[in-house]
C-alpha cells in the first residue's frame, strides 16, 4: 500500500468510526441534565454542577493531552481517551448518587477532552492544508448524522417513567465510544500522526517552549476567546439547558426533545457541505458573525415556544425550529473551528494548540451548566434565554473583530 492509499484508508476510517461514536453519542447527548434531574432526582442546580465537572476534568487534562501528543502522538492519545470516556460511560448508567455522577461525568470528561484535539490534529496530519475546511466539514456531517440516528431511537425508546430505558441508552453509548478506540488502534496504528511527528521527537529544544509558545501566538490567543464564548453561549447551553427548559419550563416530552436534536443534526446533514461551498471565499470572521446571528434567532425561537396561550403543537414546533435553526449556525462554524486552530500552528506544536482550543472549549462549557440550572429554577425562567440571546450576539461581535490580527491567508485560505 502507498503511503497516499494509507492516508485516504485513515481518512475513511475515521469518518467509520466517527458515525458509530455518533449514533451512541446521539442516544444520550440530549438527556444527561434530564437524566440526573428526573431520574436520579437531583435538583436542576445540583445537576447543572454534575455537568459542569466534565469541564473542570478538562482543564487539566486537555492541557496534558497537549504535551502527550506532541511527544507520544495523537492516535495514540486518541485511542486512551476513547477507552477512558468509553468505560466511564457505561459507568454513567449506574451513577445514583451526586458524587459518584460527578466522579464518572468528570471521567467523560477527561477522555473526551483529549478525544476531539487529538482527532482535530490526526485529521490536519492525513488531510492538506487547503482540504482541511472541507475535510472538517465532511466530518461534522457524518458526526451529526450518527448524532441524529440516535437522537431519533432515544426518543422513541427513553420514558422518565422509567430508570432502565436510560441505563440502557448510556451503555450502548459506551460500547460504541470502546468501538471507535479499537478502530483507532487496529486500523490507524500505521497512519499519519498516529505516532509523534519525527521532528517533535528531534527538536527537543522546541518542545520545552511547548505552551509558553503557543500562548505569545496573540492571534491564537484572540481565537480562544472566541472559541469561548460560542462553547458557553451556544453548546454548553444546548447541552446543559436547552432539554431541561424544554422538558421542565415548556412542558415538552422526551420524544420532542429527540426530534428536536434529530431536526439540529439534519440541518448539518443536509446544508453542511452546500454551505462550506457557497462561504468558500468569505472571510471567516464573517462566518462567526453569522454564527452569533443565526443563534440569536435559534435562542428567540425557544424563547418564543414558552408564550402563554400557545398549543402543545405549536410550543412542540418552536423548539424543534429553534434546534434546527442552531444547527444551520453550527455549519457556519464546523469549518472554522476545526481549520483555524491547525492552520495558525506549527507542527511541531499541533497538538498543543488543538488541546488549548479544546480547553478554551470546557472554560466555556463549565459555567454553562450550572448558569442555566439557577435561572431555569427561578421564578423567572425566560431569562435565561435572554441570557443566551444576548450572550451569542456578543460572541458573533467578538468572532468579527477577530479578523483584525489573522493573517491574510488564515483569514481569507482560498483567496486566489
Amino acid at each position: 500500500m502507498t503511503e497516499t492509499e494509507g492516508e485516504h484508508s485513515g481518512w475513511r476510517l475515521v469518518l467509520i468510526g466517527t458515525l458509530v461514536s455518533a449514533i451512541g453519542s446521539g442516544l444520550t447527548l440530549p438527556f444527561l441534565v434530564v437524566y440526573l434531574h428526573s431520574i436520579r432526582h437531583m435538583s436542576l442546580p445540583l445537576a447543572g454542577v454534575v455537568v459542569a465537572f466534565s469541564g473542570l476534568t478538562g482543564l487539566v487534562t486537555g492541557a496534558l493531552g497537549g504535551i502527550l501528543g506532541d511527544r507520544l502522538g495523537v492516535g495514540r492519545l486518541l485511542l486512551g481517551g476513547l477507552l477512558v470516556s468509553g468505560v466511564a460511560t457505561v459507568a454513567l448508567a449506574d451513577a445514583r448518587t451526586p458524587v459518584s455522577a460527578m466522579i464518572v461525568v468528570a471521567l467523560v470528561g477527561g477522555g473526551e477532552s483529549v478525544t476531539w484535539p487529538a482527532l482535530n490534529a490526526l485529521v490536519a496530519t492525513q488531510v492538506a492544508s487547503a482540504n482541511r475546511p472541507r475535510a472538517y466539514a465532511l466530518r461534522f456531517g457524518v458526526l451529526n448524522a450518527g448524532i441524529g440516528i440516535g437522537a431519533i431511537i432515544a426518543g422513541s425508546v427513553v420514558s422518565l417513567h422509567r430508570a432502565a430505558s436510560f441505563e440502557l441508552i448510556y451503555v450502548i453509548d459506551g460500547f460504541t465510544t470502546l468501538a471507535f478506540g479499537v478502530i483507532i488502534g487496529f486500523g490507524l496504528r500505521r497512519s499519519p500522526g498516529f505516532r509523534a511527528h519525527s521532528s517533535a521527537r528531534l527538536e527537543d529544544h522546541r518542545i520545552s517552549a511547548g505552551y509558553r509558545e503557543v500562548l505569545a501566538d496573540r492571534r491564537f490567543l484572540g481565537w480562544l476567546i472566541v472559541t469561548s464564548l460560542f462553547a458557553f453561549f451556544g453548546y454548553a447551553m444546548i447541552d446543559g439547558g436547552w432539554a431541561a427548559y424544554a422538558t421542565v419550563i415548556v412542558g415538552a416530552t422526551p420524544r420532542i426533545v429527540g426530534i428536536g436534536f434529530a431536526a439540529n443534526t439534519g440541518v448539518i446533514v443536509v446544508s453542511q457541505m452546500f454551505v462550506v461551498k457557497l462561504t468558500r471565499r468569505w472571510r471567516r470572521s464573517r462566518m462567526l458573525a453569522g454564527v452569533g446571528v443565526v443563534w440569536m434567532l435559534a435562542w428567540l425561537m425557544a424563547g418564543l415556544a414558552d408564550i402563554s396561550g400557545l398549543t402543545h403543537l405549536m410550543a412542540d414546533i418552536g423548539l424543534v425550529l429553534s434546534l434546527g435553526i442552531f444547527g444551520f449556525g453550527e455549519t457556519l462554524l464546523s469549518p472554522v473551528a476545526g481549520a483555524l486552530p491547525n492552520d495558525l500552528a506549527p507542527e511541531h506544536l499541533r497538538s498543543r494548540y488543538n488541546a488549548l482550543s479544546s480547553t478554551a472549549w470546557s472554560v466555556g462549557s463549565i459555567a454553562g451548566p450550572p448558569i442555566a440550572g439557577l435561572m431555569l429554577a427561578s421564578s423567572i425562567p425566560i431569562t435565561w434565554v435572554v441570557f443566551v440571546f444576548i450572550g451569542s450576539a456578543i460572541a458573533g461581535i467578538v468572532g468579527l473583530r477577530l479578523g483584525r490580527i489573522l493573517p491574510e491567508e488564515v483569514e481569507r485560505p482560498f483567496l486566489e
